[in-house]
């Protein structure tokens, strides 16, 4: 069984945190200046928190690229 430490622990929180304010606040700025509607937000920010993810994910080389490989 591997051992986890609390900065790795810290670390995947950290990272949790900053994908969702990012999403937020890009969400925020797209559904404000872009679509000029505020409450679209809650539509935007859960899209872009998602891209984010499959993006790191890809990143990582643990996306879909692998998995069809």
């Amino acid at each position: 069984m591997k051992k986890i430490t609390l900065s790795e622990v810290f670390k995947k929180d950290l990272k949790l945190v900053g994908y969702l304010l990012a999403s937020g606040v890009l969400g925020w700025l797209l559904a404000t200046y872009v679509a000029k509607d505020p409450m679209l937000t809650i539509v935007f920010s859960p899209a872009i928190n998602y891209v984010l993810y499959r993006l790191t994910k890809e990143l990582e080389g643990e996306g879909y690229k692998r998995a069809l490989e």
